[in-house]
Protein backbone atom coordinates (compact mmCIF):
# COMPACT_ATOMS: atom_id res chain seq x y z
CA UNK A 1 0.00 0.00 0.00
CA UNK A 2 1.24 3.63 -0.75
CA UNK A 3 1.66 6.38 1.41
CA UNK A 4 -0.88 8.35 -0.37
CA UNK A 5 -3.57 5.05 -0.13
CA UNK A 6 -3.02 4.91 3.71
CA UNK A 7 -3.15 8.48 4.13
CA UNK A 8 -6.46 9.28 2.45
CA UNK A 9 -8.24 6.01 3.60
CA UNK A 10 -7.85 7.67 7.11
CA UNK A 11 -8.95 11.36 6.03
CA UNK A 12 -12.37 13.15 5.74
CA UNK A 13 -13.87 12.20 2.14
CA UNK A 14 -10.96 10.45 1.43
CA UNK A 15 -8.95 13.46 0.98
CA UNK A 16 -5.28 14.00 1.75
CA UNK A 17 -5.55 17.58 2.57
CA UNK A 18 -7.88 17.58 5.34
CA UNK A 19 -5.45 14.41 7.31
CA UNK A 20 -3.79 15.98 10.74
CA UNK A 21 -0.97 18.15 10.12
CA UNK A 22 2.41 16.27 9.65
CA UNK A 23 0.64 12.29 9.10
CA UNK A 24 2.53 11.62 6.49
CA UNK A 25 5.85 12.14 7.78
CA UNK A 26 5.25 10.54 10.97
CA UNK A 27 4.72 7.74 8.93
CA UNK A 28 7.04 7.88 6.75
CA UNK A 29 9.21 8.28 9.84
CA UNK A 30 8.14 5.18 11.88
CA UNK A 31 8.66 3.20 8.36
CA UNK A 32 12.57 3.61 7.45
CA UNK A 33 13.13 4.08 11.26
CA UNK A 34 11.19 0.86 12.10
CA UNK A 35 9.14 2.62 15.09
CA UNK A 36 5.60 1.84 15.85
CA UNK A 37 3.12 3.45 13.65
CA UNK A 38 1.86 6.87 14.97
CA UNK A 39 -0.84 6.90 17.21
CA UNK A 40 -2.65 10.06 15.30
CA UNK A 41 -2.56 7.37 12.20
CA UNK A 42 -4.24 4.68 14.25
CA UNK A 43 -7.14 6.86 16.14
CA UNK A 44 -7.87 8.37 12.68
CA UNK A 45 -8.57 5.13 11.21
CA UNK A 46 -10.93 4.26 14.23
CA UNK A 47 -12.78 7.59 14.00
CA UNK A 48 -12.75 6.93 9.97
CA UNK A 49 -14.86 3.50 10.96
CA UNK A 50 -17.03 4.68 13.42
CA UNK A 51 -18.08 8.05 11.16
CA UNK A 52 -18.57 5.86 8.01
CA UNK A 53 -19.52 2.48 9.26
CA UNK A 54 -16.80 0.92 6.84
CA UNK A 55 -14.27 -0.92 7.36
CA UNK A 56 -11.53 -1.35 3.74
CA UNK A 57 -8.80 -3.30 3.62
CA UNK A 58 -6.32 -0.52 4.00
CA UNK A 59 -8.21 0.37 7.56
CA UNK A 60 -7.91 -3.20 8.28
CA UNK A 61 -4.33 -3.39 7.37
CA UNK A 62 -3.74 0.09 8.94
CA UNK A 63 -4.85 -1.02 12.66
CA UNK A 64 -3.08 -4.17 12.49
CA UNK A 65 0.30 -3.10 11.25
CA UNK A 66 -0.11 -0.38 14.38
CA UNK A 67 -1.06 -3.22 16.64
CA UNK A 68 1.70 -5.60 15.43
CA UNK A 69 4.29 -2.82 15.71
CA UNK A 70 3.57 -2.24 19.54
CA UNK A 71 6.56 -3.28 21.91
CA UNK A 72 3.73 -4.56 24.57
CA UNK A 73 2.04 -6.38 22.24
CA UNK A 74 2.84 -10.46 22.84
CA UNK A 75 0.69 -12.16 19.96
CA UNK A 76 1.12 -10.73 16.60
CA UNK A 77 -2.33 -10.24 14.58
CA UNK A 78 -2.20 -13.26 11.68
CA UNK A 79 -2.49 -12.09 8.23
CA UNK A 80 -5.93 -14.20 7.85
CA UNK A 81 -8.59 -16.06 10.25
CA UNK A 82 -6.64 -16.74 13.72
CA UNK A 83 -9.40 -18.99 15.08
CA UNK A 84 -6.72 -19.74 18.22
CA UNK A 85 -6.53 -15.78 19.20
CA UNK A 86 -8.63 -15.49 22.44
CA UNK A 87 -8.14 -11.65 22.97
CA UNK A 88 -11.50 -10.21 24.03
CA UNK A 89 -11.87 -7.56 21.37
CA UNK A 90 -10.74 -9.73 18.37
CA UNK A 91 -13.47 -12.62 19.38
CA UNK A 92 -15.95 -9.77 20.04
CA UNK A 93 -15.42 -8.68 16.52
CA UNK A 94 -15.52 -12.46 14.87
CA UNK A 95 -18.90 -13.20 16.74
CA UNK A 96 -20.04 -9.17 15.34
CA UNK A 97 -19.38 -10.36 11.48
CA UNK A 98 -21.27 -13.40 12.12
CA UNK A 99 -24.18 -12.23 13.89
CA UNK A 100 -23.89 -9.20 10.89
CA UNK A 101 -23.91 -12.36 8.20
CA UNK A 102 -26.72 -14.34 9.60
CA UNK A 103 -29.22 -10.87 8.94
CA UNK A 104 -27.27 -10.88 5.78
CA UNK A 105 -28.41 -13.93 4.62
CA UNK A 106 -31.84 -13.52 6.17
CA UNK A 107 -33.04 -10.63 5.01
CA UNK A 108 -30.19 -8.94 2.42
CA UNK A 109 -29.29 -6.33 4.51
CA UNK A 110 -27.05 -5.36 7.48
CA UNK A 111 -28.53 -2.71 9.90
CA UNK A 112 -26.85 -4.30 12.17
CA UNK A 113 -23.88 -2.87 11.65
CA UNK A 114 -24.97 0.33 11.13
CA UNK A 115 -26.79 0.39 13.95
CA UNK A 116 -24.24 -1.56 16.79
CA UNK A 117 -21.04 -1.74 15.44
CA UNK A 118 -19.66 1.17 17.64
CA UNK A 119 -21.46 0.39 20.39
CA UNK A 120 -20.23 -3.81 20.13
CA UNK A 121 -16.47 -2.37 19.38
CA UNK A 122 -16.54 -0.18 22.09
CA UNK A 123 -18.75 -1.90 25.30
CA UNK A 124 -19.63 -5.51 24.10
CA UNK A 125 -21.74 -6.55 26.98
CA UNK A 126 -25.03 -3.02 26.29
CA UNK A 127 -24.69 -5.01 22.56
CA UNK A 128 -24.49 -8.50 22.43
CA UNK A 129 -27.40 -9.47 24.45
CA UNK A 130 -29.76 -7.42 22.03
CA UNK A 131 -28.31 -9.14 18.67
CA UNK A 132 -27.90 -12.58 20.15
CA UNK A 133 -31.38 -12.24 20.44
CA UNK A 134 -32.28 -10.60 16.96
CA UNK A 135 -30.08 -13.58 15.55
CA UNK A 136 -31.91 -16.13 16.90
CA UNK A 137 -34.97 -14.44 14.47
CA UNK A 138 -32.76 -14.11 11.61
CA UNK A 139 -31.97 -17.30 11.72
CA UNK A 140 -35.33 -18.95 11.53
CA UNK A 141 -35.27 -17.56 7.99
CA UNK A 142 -32.70 -19.43 6.56
CA UNK A 143 -32.10 -23.37 5.22
CA UNK A 144 -31.07 -25.68 8.19
CA UNK A 145 -27.92 -26.57 6.84
CA UNK A 146 -26.61 -22.62 7.42
CA UNK A 147 -28.60 -22.41 10.56
CA UNK A 148 -26.80 -25.23 12.22
CA UNK A 149 -23.36 -23.71 10.36
CA UNK A 150 -23.50 -20.55 11.71
CA UNK A 151 -24.73 -21.43 14.98
CA UNK A 152 -21.49 -23.72 15.04
CA UNK A 153 -19.48 -20.91 14.65
CA UNK A 154 -21.53 -18.85 17.06
CA UNK A 155 -20.70 -21.41 19.93
CA UNK A 156 -17.35 -21.89 18.97
CA UNK A 157 -16.43 -18.41 19.21
CA UNK A 158 -18.69 -17.69 22.74
CA UNK A 159 -16.89 -20.74 24.16
CA UNK A 160 -13.70 -19.08 24.13
CA UNK A 161 -14.68 -15.39 26.03
CA UNK A 162 -14.36 -15.46 29.53
CA UNK A 163 -17.24 -17.37 31.96
CA UNK A 164 -18.57 -14.00 32.92
CA UNK A 165 -19.37 -12.66 30.12
CA UNK A 166 -18.90 -9.83 27.49
CA UNK A 167 -16.62 -7.46 28.49
CA UNK A 168 -18.42 -4.03 29.59
CA UNK A 169 -15.61 -1.98 27.78
CA UNK A 170 -12.65 -2.33 25.16
CA UNK A 171 -9.36 -0.36 25.46
CA UNK A 172 -8.63 1.10 22.08
CA UNK A 173 -6.01 -1.75 21.35
CA UNK A 174 -9.06 -3.88 21.82
CA UNK A 175 -11.25 -1.82 19.68
CA UNK A 176 -8.84 -1.92 17.11
CA UNK A 177 -8.56 -5.87 17.64
CA UNK A 178 -12.30 -5.76 17.19
CA UNK A 179 -12.42 -4.24 14.00
CA UNK A 180 -9.46 -6.91 12.50
CA UNK A 181 -11.47 -9.80 14.12
CA UNK A 182 -14.82 -8.71 12.13
CA UNK A 183 -12.64 -8.03 9.02
CA UNK A 184 -10.63 -11.20 9.21
CA UNK A 185 -13.84 -13.18 9.90
CA UNK A 186 -16.40 -11.65 6.76
CA UNK A 187 -13.15 -12.15 4.42
CA UNK A 188 -13.14 -15.76 5.47
CA UNK A 189 -16.93 -16.03 4.58
CA UNK A 190 -15.84 -14.94 0.97
CA UNK A 191 -13.19 -17.50 0.55
CA UNK A 192 -14.92 -20.53 1.89
CA UNK A 193 -17.79 -19.22 -0.43
CA UNK A 194 -15.07 -19.24 -3.31
CA UNK A 195 -13.94 -22.46 -2.43
CA UNK A 196 -17.08 -23.88 -2.73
Amino acid sequence: MGLRSIISSVSLDYDISKASPNLCEAVVKSIFQGLPYPSTLYLACIRRIRAEQKLTITRAAIIKAYLNRLHNNDKKIETMLDKENTNQGYLCGRLFAVLDKIQEDANKISSIRERYMNAASATPSAVFATILNLSVHHSEKLDEGRRIFFEKLKQEIIEKLPANGFPTHLDLQDQGRFFVGYYHQRQDFFTRKNEQ
